[in-house]
């Protein structure tokens, strides 16, 4: 067992080295080739782009990175610590090219289906509030206070519970693949702070919610209503800290595509900086 670990760590430290190194070798190939294209314009952020741009990755690029930039014999594209520091040219060069040191062939693409492609890598990893979403923002905000219940635990502009993370800047720190993630497997990546937690106090009762500080001494419990709990660790017969996220795990179930599609919509438009002006679907 402890060898198998050892081999996963091994991997992953293996995938970290070559993404810090791959993107280190872009950001010097940018800084020698500064031409820039206004051709990009166009697809950069436009949803029709990403689509298009998708199923060229898929068909190609998928093999070696997974089909949602996951990572698999290639780096993760997910990671920021591999593309923060590269811009869209360099991109671009670098899927028109290859990038033969590290396996990577070039795609023989012309230029239009190149920059799908460079829309759908940027898709990955960009703010979602920078492209956009196939929903309605409106009946997304109806579901998201109604149907859904997700204002129940998560709070937007000082409004809603506080059981979740505050989602007033989800659309400007996650991107869209992120946001669909979070609804359809909330397993995948529970949020730093946020993990859910049984409390067995020796008078019987359980209280269940929220472990928001826990040390030898005490632990800070915010149950499912919203109430904080200090408890003293000498009043605790059991903790158990849960793997799985307290979100609900039936949205894919409860609620249609489409509304999955709005509720992500408006979710991707939540920032605390302005959104740019959203590009005509289409063009």
């Amino acid at each position: 067992m402890a060898k198998k670990k050892q081999l996963a760590h091994n991997s992953q430290s293996m995938r970290i080295i070559m993404a810090l190194w791959l993107g280190a070798a872009l950001s010097l190939w940018g800084q020698h080739d500064g031409e820039k294209s206004e051709k990009k314009k166009q697809f950069i952020g436009d949803l029709k782009s990403i689509e298009a741009g998708r199923i060229l990755f898929a068909s190609g690029c998928a093999a070696c990175h997974g089909s949602e930039g996951q990572g698999g014999r290639g780096p993760n594209l997910r990671e920021h610590v591999y593309w923060h520091p590269i811009d869209d040219e360099t991109l671009y060069r670098a899927i028109e090219k290859g990038i033969p040191a590290g396996g990577m062939p070039a795609a023989n693409l012309p230029e239009d289906q190149t920059w799908q492609v460079v829309a759908f890598v940027k898709s990955l990893v960009s703010p979602a509030i920078e492209n956009n979403a196939p929903g309605d923002p409106k009946a997304g905000r109806e579901l998201f206070w109604g149907k859904a219940g997700c204002g129940g635990c998560h709070a937007v502009q000082g409004r809603g519970g506080r059981l979740g993370p505050d989602l007033s800047n989800i659309g400007g720190a996650r991107a869209l693949p992120q946001l669909y993630q979070s609804l359809v497997d909330p397993d995948a990546e529970i949020s730093p702070g946020y993990q859910g937690a049984q409390v067995l106090l020796k008078n019987g009762k359980t209280l269940k919610g929220v472990a928001r500080n826990r040390t030898n001494y005490s632990v800070q419990l915010q149950d499912e209503g919203g109430s904080l709990h200090l408890l003293s660790a000498s009043d605790i017969s059991q903790i158990t800290l849960m793997k799985t996220s307290l979100m609900p795990k039936d949205f894919s179930q409860r609620l249609s595509k489409q509304e999955v599609d709005n509720l992500v919509a408006y979710l991707s438009r939540q920032s605390v900086r302005p959104p740019e002006e959203p590009k005509e679907k289409g063009k």
